[in-house]
This record gives C-alpha cells, sequence and structure tokens, in this order.
C-alpha cells in the first residue's frame, strides 16, 4: 500500500490499570508487577467505555500492567477483531537500579544528580534512562505510529454532524465535542483555484483518514508522548497549560486526541533524526565521553510538521455513559499563555546543548521526576 502525503488519526492514551507498587509509591519503571484485583476491575471498565467508539488498532507496552490493561480493551470490543501490538519503545522509563524503590529515594537520587551537575551519567551509571533517552523512546514510537498509519489503507471518515452519530459506534472519540473534528480544526489545508477560489473540499479529501488507534502506556511515558503532540506540532487546539499535562494520569485515565500530519515533510525529518541519534550514539562509543548524552534531541527545536487536537483530558470510565463523557471540558489556555510556554521551553532548549554536554537533563527534555509526578502522595495504613 502506497503511503500517503498527508493523513490524520485520532488517539486514546490510557494509563495502565492499578497495581500494587502503585499503592506504595513503588517506583516501577521496567519491573513487571501485577494489576490488583481492583486493577483487573478498571481494565474491564474502562475496556466496557472504549467499546462504544470505532477502534482499529491498540498498542501497548510489553510490561505486564500494560498489557493485561489493553487486552480487557480488546477484549471489551467484540464488534470486529483488533489487532494488539506490543512495543518495548512504550516502556516506563527505565530507573535502572532504583526500580522497586520508594519514591522517596528516587527524588533523593534526582536532587544529588542535579546537584553534581552529572545527570544523565548518573543514570547511566544507576544502569537506567536519563530523561533523554525515554524522550527519545516516545519521539521513536511516535514516527513509527506514522509509519504505521502511513501504509494503511483510508478509511471512511468519521460522521460528526449525523443525525445519532452513536447509533452505530462509528466514532473515535466520545461527544460532546469541544473543538473542531480533524481534518477540519486547521486551515493549512485550504488551497486557491487560480481564480482565487478557496477550494477546501478538494483540498480536504486530500487529508486521508487512517483511523483511531488506543495506545496503552506508563505514567512518564505518556507525558513524554503528550509533550510531542502539544510542544513540538506546529499547530495545536484544545489543550490546557503545560503544567496540566505534564501532571500524570491516574490508572486507567485517558486523553484523547486527533493528529494530521504532512508525511512528505515529517519522513525527511524522521530520516534526519534517527541518523542523528546513530551517530551520536556511534560518537559514544568511540570517545567514551562520560558527560555526551548521545539522545540529546536538539533538533526538536523545530516544530514537527504535525497539527494536533485535544479533545478530551484525564477521563476515566466512570465519566462515560454510552458514549457519552459527563466530565467537565478541557480548561483551554488562551492563545498568549500557549505562546509564552512554548517561547519559555525553546528558550530552555537553546541551552540544551550546553546542558546535556555538562551532563545535565534539562527541564525541557526530562521534566525531571517519576511516573507519580503531578499524584498525590498516598498515605498507607495496615498495608
Amino acid at each position: 500500500m502506497a503511503s500517503e502525503n498527508k493523513f490524520y488519526f485520532y488517539l486514546t492514551l490510557v494509563r495502565h490499570a492499578q497495581t500494587m507498587e502503585n499503592i506504595t509509591q513503588i517506583i516501577q519503571g521496567h519491573n513487571d508487577t501485577f494489576l490488583t484485583p481492583f486493577g483487573e476491575q478498571q481494565a474491564a471498565e474502562v475496556g466496557k467505555s472504549l467499546s462504544n467508539l470505532q477502534i482499529d488498532q491498540i498498542f501497548t507496552s510489553d510490561l505486564r500492567r500494560c498489557s493485561c490493561t489493553a487486552k480487557a480493551i480488546q477484549k471489551a470490543y467484540t464488534r470486529k477483531p483488533v489487532p494488539l501490538t506490543e512495543s518495548k519503545l512504550m516502556r516506563e522509563r527505565n530507573f535502572g537500579l532504583n526500580n522497586g524503590k520508594p519514591r522517596s529515594e528516587i527524588h533523593e537520587f534526582i536532587a544529588v544528580a542535579k546537584a553534581s551537575h552529572r545527570g544523565c551519567q548518573m543514570w547511566r551509571e544507576a544502569q537506567g534512562e536519563c530523561g533523554h533517552q525515554i524522550f527519545w523512546r516516545a519521539v521513536n514510537f511516535f514516527f513509527e505510529l506514522c509509519e504505521f498509519a502511513a501504509m494503511q489503507s483510508n478509511k471512511t471518515e468519521p460522521n460528526f454532524s449525523a443525525e445519532n452519530p452513536l447509533k452505530d459506534y462509528s466514532l473515535p472519540v466520545f461527544l460532546p465535542l469541544h473543538q473542531v473534528p480533524l481534518p477540519q480544526a486547521f486551515k493549512p489545508f485550504q488551497n486557491q483555484h487560480r481564480n482565487g477560489v478557496n477550494n477546501t473540499t478538494n483540498c480536504l479529501q486530500q487529508v486521508g483518514y487512517k483511523g483511531h488507534f488506543v495506545l496503552v502506556s506508563h505514567g512518564q511515558w505518556i507525558r513524554e508522548f503528550s509533550y510531542i503532540l502539544y510542544a513540538l506540532a506546529e499547530k495545536t487546539r484544545g489543550f490546557p497549560l503545560h503544567r496540566q499535562m505534564v501532571a500524570v494520569l491516574g490508572n486507567c485515565q485517558f486523553n484523547q486526541f486527533g493528529t494530521v500530519v504532512d508525511y512528505e515533510k515529517l519522513s525527511a525529518r524522521i530520516a534526519c533524526i534517527r541518523s542523528a541519534i546513530e551517530s551520536a550514539l556511534r560518537e559514544k562509543e568511540r570517545v567514551k565521553n562520560a558527560r555526551f548524552c548521545p539522545y540529546d534531541l536538539t533538533d526538536l527545536a523545530e516544530d514537527l510538521p504535525i497539527s494536533s487536537v485535544c479533545y478530551h483530558s484525564r477521563v476515566d470510565a466512570d465519566s462515560v455513559k454510552e458514549g457519552i463523557v459527563s466530565a467537565p471540558p478541557v480548561v483551554v489556555a488562551t492563545g498568549k499563555q500557549s505562546e509564552e510556554e512554548k517561547n519559555m521551553e525553546k528558550s530552555e532548549m537553546a541551552i540544551a546543548p550546553a546542558a546535556a554536554g555538562s551532563g545535565v537533563e534539562t527541564l525541557y527534555f526530562a521534566r525531571e521526576d517519576d511516573e507519580y509526578a503531578g499524584l498525590p502522595e498516598v498515605k498507607q495504613t495496615g498495608l
């Protein structure tokens, strides 16, 4: 199947169901932990909620807590078989020797790493991933997702304006919509005839619809992936402030996005960025420079040729009934707020090469915290 130059898809990003480590706030990282009985119930309920939508593909981390959640979603979707693909790129951040330790000890490690100006190198010495590395994994998965989408046949576009759009379970996101559906949400796809008349309809028809993909992953990984959609896109709509997006989802909470991809331009960027990473890894092996981080993605200072919409944020199964979300709409950042945040982060990225070279993890890349960032501390009694 030939790839499309421009296409769009919808995404539902689901955090895995509850584990005992979630309750006790033990950093799981790459540890392959089990769902609790309540977690199994959560997974079944989110699967039942998502079964009201059209789902075309499920992608999941291969770690058990995600794959079990994803299989519950797949099992609940009985209208047609839905393929499920596991990916190691979707794993939680590897905290190395700190996997399985209490959250407080991770914070102590982070504080020492920052104070010593050896952030990236300290994570490698602890056999873990620095913030640049998990971000690269999320970026690389996004690239693979776009490559996958480009090779799919175009699907029938969802009809949000139908008299009863929920009747045949053909919508990719829950109602009500507080943002315009794709691809109409963005203007770049309007061309003009030589006579000066806009040819919106014909141009929109050139943007193929590739479907609705459900991604099941982990707290910090979802933060990194979401960051790509709202901070590295050329155009965005419907997103809240950055600090609200950074907060980790609760177990089985989910976000819903739509993304338009200019694949002709993106494929060139993909080749460039992957080549840069491969070259940096070879250089790292050759010079053995402890402070050099090969996952420094300064090339991403330039926006990716994508446009994204946030339709729903931090939704859980309890707020969904028959395809309708009762949760409050996303409080959207103003254009000025979004621009100020983006300029601030681009400014931080401008100094990232020097910071990465000195071994310091920058806020832009790392958002240095853990898989429970933004969640309240849990006080345990009788465990």
